[in-house]
């Protein structure tokens, strides 16, 4: 509000009370941001080009900067996304997920290894100062990597243009400050 509104985006924040801001994803991840203490919220859309290109981080440093939050006091949860148990990429992206934690990709040798996108932007936010139990995944509890919550794995849950093809819908995050 009061800013120019960019060409496009995946993330944004507000401080202003009773504007909801949303993130859609399919597969990809709806992030929310919450600080209690500065009253400021954002919400981001984290596929794996964003998760490479640190939208995470960036709504994060946006908060910082507008309205003066403090990262350890920032909250985070992290939506229903596609899991590393049905997401594939080819070997030259799921190299820069190996860097950012070699826990991300399963069958590296692959040509097309399998991608855990959620631990990536999870390992992001950590590195940036988020504090690990500001980061709601539920996932994180789940041994199989995120069986539970990939959105591919349940079509009576979520949407998934990973399943479904380009014939699907759109979960979406959304989050405000009340009044």
């Amino acid at each position: 509000m009061g800013k120019t509104e960019p060409k496009s985006y995946d993330g944004i924040t507000t401080n202003q009370r009773g504007v909801t801001i949303a993130a859609p994803g399919a597969d990809c991840i709806p992030v929310l941001f919450a600080d209690p203490v500065k009253k400021a919220c954002g919400a981001a859309h984290s596929g794996w080009r964003g998760t490479l290109m640190g939208v995470a981080m960036a709504t994060v440093s946006a908060m910082i900067e507008e309205y003066g939050c403090n990262v350890r006091d920032i909250l985070v949860v992290l939506g229903p996304s596609v899991g590393a148990c049905c997401y594939t990429l080819p070997q030259e992206s799921a190299k820069e997920f190996h860097q950012i934690d070699p826990k991300c990709v399963r069958s590296f040798d692959s040509p097309t290894p399998y991608v855990d996108i959620r631990r990536a932007t999870r390992a992001l936010l950590e590195s940036g100062g988020i504090l690990p139990q500001n980061i709601q995944d539920d996932s994180i509890a789940d041994q199989n990597q995120n069986i539970t919550f990939c959105t591919a794995c349940h079509p009576d849950k979520f949407y998934s243009h990973v399943r479904d093809g380009s014939n699907f819908g759109t979960q979406i995050g959304f989050i405000s400050i009340r009044n």
